[in-house]
């Protein structure tokens, strides 16, 4: 019972509306009271002048007629109140006076009625009673549609209180039905009263809230188009555009009313594209338009968009919208414009795929493209090209890495041109470049590889400066050279092997024999360890001998492998395989090491010669590992010569030259190896402090047969002698060589006319005898390491 009393008092003085509220429920409420007024007055006067003139008695009753006066003239005034408040201006400023004067007129209003028709009834006979109390229960039921509680109430209390002052007054009324009707009606009447503006205030604050925040809304969404890169879009339920804000009109570049029509159609544009919006393969617009034939919400779609004939990119959120009975009437949304966005995030993906420099497809890329062509089992195959540009190094080591750079680039620009639109070049790190073709058929693999060739070794022009390289090429096809991707790798690098060994600027074919060799190969490679530990490795010594005292000036240091299976393999065959499994320092320790220990046994003059790999003259600890062999074996480092190849010392490794700079400073001789094979050996000697060169074999072998060789010899041998540095030609076989060397006044003879290698034995029964070439057997000629 507290609960209601307490919830009716909250009611009539407005405690549940919001503050910020309530002086707008007022005016609201007087808004709709007044509109309903104009009907209710009318109504009321003409209630009360046909109960007024119904009977003589009433017209001649002073009392009724005064109480008559006062209900008119209160109408009257309800009227003109209606009529002034709709015409006022200034309703929230006086909002209150304004309730407080309706709920006044209306209390009167109520009282006046009750009088009036209380003095009928007690003037009145029985039919007459039944008519006034049903006016009296029409009055009553009039105060629910009258308002809020106040001014409800205001009417409702007197009307109620004037019905059952007479039931109690004069038991001339009292009529049990009657008083049981009248009080049952009148409880219903509070209860609907109470529940009405119950729903009438929660409405209207309901109301007054959506109107605030739809104001809000509005208010944001103008900011939202004044200041935001976004837009609002809208269309009717056929998906036709409406109501384009000025900032769609500014995206799109044409005038808002110009925007009309299929929005899909809209953005596409008026070109070819707009066919593109019909329904096929690979449509852009396809999840766009499902969404819209589902009438389904979406969100951050991308899709192209042609306007003004540049292609832009949009992305687009929308949701459905329906009228107030849950029928579809159009699509709400924002877009935005993410050209820069999508042109950033095509860009990454495209370098994730491509290679910086040369803009070819990178490792991944065509990783993945061989990939697919192999696993698309296709009857049409692939082909693999492996590429390594020839001399490439050398370039960047005399121009340095920027022109480097360029070259790359024009070369991949060569090799795009090279190709066709189908198939695909990729740069896959350094200068090794590759292209799969989408078939295996050898004719267009060997042209392709053809026309590579052709283009790259044309020369290039880089400011003033003019290159020539060159380009090796291997080739694998798929199937029948391998059904994967490592397959066709590992035999298109054996081809390209083999054509480099073919003298580079050609291609080569894979074939099994390749496949075989490098078996071959790979089993040296296993057993060269073996070696090295089951002592399989020896040394065999081949003489210098001075041509005009026919001494023995030195020996070459040759190592040789007993396999158990193959027998003796020369050096031709393992060293490489020693260089790139990373053994050629064990080995050339070991030479090192049997060869010092000879030189103790033979005569202080006697000099001893060990080649050194080009790899193992790059290795920091090589200095260290040789000058400790050579300390413990107390011999005088100024009989020991260490050859190196031409090729080595064009390296501009460093540590190359450091290396052999330390060595010579150690008092160790440096001679160059095989001279005159490389293609800048003038530049070498004038580099490097050399003590000896060596005339590669190939100059003297034709020394009598051809004409030209004999001036190139002569003409080494004087340049030579002119640095200072003692000669040696190798591959001398007859007496013939020697007289001719002899004339040309070279030092030293190396060859098949004086011995062959030795082993450590005859080495050393021979200096027993004598240490000249004399009466020594021609033999077989040996080969250095």
């Amino acid at each position: 019972m507290k609960r209601l009393n307490h919830r009716i008092v909250s009611l009539m003085t407005h405690r549940d509306i919001p503050a910020q509220y309530r002086d707008q429920v007022q005016e609201i409420h007087l808004n709709t009271w007044t509109r309903h007024g104009f009907f209710m007055i009318p109504v009321g006067f003409i209630v009360a002048l046909a109960l007024f003139f119904q009977s003589d008695r009433f017209i001649s009753n002073v009392k009724i007629k005064i109480s008559f006066v006062f209900i008119f003239f209160i109408y009257v005034l309800l009227f003109l109140f209606c009529i002034f408040w709709n015409k006022s201006d200034n309703k929230e400023k006086f909002i209150k006076n304004y309730f407080l004067y309706l709920c006044y007129m209306r209390l009167f209003l109520g009282i006046f009625w009750s009088i009036f028709i209380n003095i009928m009834i007690y003037s009145s006979n029985g039919p007459q009673v039944i008519l006034l109390f049903g006016v009296e229960i029409g009055l009553i039921s009039s105060a629910v549609i009258g308002g809020p509680l106040t001014y409800a109430f205001a009417f409702w209390i007197p009307i109620v209180i004037g019905s059952f002052v007479p039931v109690f007054e004069d038991a001339r009324f009292f009529y049990f039905p009657v008083f049981l009707c009248l009080l049952s009606y009148t409880v219903y009447t509070l209860i609907s009263i109470i529940f009405i503006n119950n729903r009438l205030i929660e409405r209207t604050v309901a109301s007054l809230r959506l109107t605030q925040t739809s104001e809000t809304i509005r208010v944001l969404l103008r900011d939202f188009e004044e200041n935001a890169s976004d837009w609002l879009w809208e269309t009717d339920a056929e998906r036709n555009l409406k109501h384009a804000s000025a900032r769609f009109a500014e995206v799109a570049r044409r005038p808002a009313a110009s925007i009309r029509g299929d929005f899909l159609a809209f953005i596409a544009g008026e070109d070819d594209t707009i066919r593109k919006v019909r329904k096929n393969t690979g449509d852009p617009y396809e999840p766009l338009r499902l969404k819209f034939e589902m009438q389904r919400p979406f969100r951050d779609i991308v899709v192209p968009a042609n306007m003004d004939g540049e292609q832009r990119w949009w992305s687009l959120t929308g949701k459905p919208i329906t009228d107030q009975a849950g029928v579809f009437i159009g699509y709400r949304g924002v877009g935005s414009d993410v050209t820069a966005m999508h042109q950033s995030r095509e860009r990454i993906a495209y370098l994730a795929r491509h290679d910086t420099l040369t803009d070819l497809a990178n490792r991944t890329e065509f990783n993945n493209a061989l990939g697919q062509l192999l696993a698309d089992g296709s009857r049409s195959g692939a082909a693999l090209l492996c590429l390594d540009l020839d001399q490439f190094k050398a370039i960047n080591d005399s121009y340095g890495h920027g022109l480097g750079d360029s070259v790359l680039r024009a070369v991949a620009h060569r090799i795009r041109s090279a190709i066709r639109d189908r198939d695909i070049a990729a740069r896959l790190g350094g200068d090794e470049f590759s292209i799969v073709l989408p078939s295996n058929n050898e004719f267009d693999a060997t042209a392709v590889a053809e026309r590579v060739i052709d283009r790259i070794a044309r020369p290039f022009k880089f400011d003033g400066v003019t290159v020539e390289i060159g380009v090796s090429i291997g080739i694998a096809l798929a199937p029948h050279d391998g059904e994967t991707s490592e397959e066709l790798y590992k035999n298109a690098d054996l081809a390209l092997y083999r054509a480099k060994d073919a003298g580079r600027g050609t291609w080569r074919l894979f074939d099994r024999e390749m496949d075989r060799h490098l078996q071959e190969r790979r089993s040296l490679q296993r057993d060269i360890k073996r070696a090295l530990l089951s002592e399989q490795l020896f040394v065999e010594y081949q003489p210098f001998v001075a041509l005009d005292t026919h001494k023995i000036t030195g020996l070459e240091s040759l190592v040789r492998w007993h396999h158990p299976e193959r027998g003796i393999i020369a050096p031709d065959e393992f060293i490489e395989i020693a260089e790139q499994s990373g053994h050629i320092g064990t080995i050339t320790a070991f030479v090192l090491a049997e060869s010092l220990a000879v030189a103790a046994q033979l005569p202080a003059n006697v000099s001893i010669a060990v080649n050194l790999s080009p790899l193992h003259l790059r290795e920091a600890w090589l200095f260290d590992q040789l000058s400790g062999i050579i300390e413990r074996s107390k011999i005088d480092p100024g009989r020991i010569e260490f050859e190196v190849t031409e090729s080595a010392v064009l390296e501009t490794e460093g540590r190359t030259l450091e290396n052999l700079h330390r060595l010579r400073e150690l008092g160790c001789r440096i001679a160059i190896d095989d001279f005159g094979t490389g293609y800048s050996s003038l530049a070498t000697l004038r580099g490097f402090p050399f003590d000896r060169l060596k005339i590669d074999r190939s100059f003297i072998v034709d020394l009598e047969r051809r004409e030209n060789d004999a001036p190139i010899v002569k003409a080494i041998i004087e340049l030579s002698r002119t640095l200072g540095l003692r000669v040696t030609a190798e591959g001398v076989e007859t007496a013939r060589h020697a007289d001719i060397l002899r004339a040309y006044q070279c030092h030293d003879g190396q060859g098949f006319l004086f011995s062959p290698p030795l082993p450590k034995r005859d080495v050393l029964e021979w200096f027993e005898c004598d240490n000249t070439a004399h009466g020594m057997a021609p033999g077989q000629v040996g080969s250095a390491i």
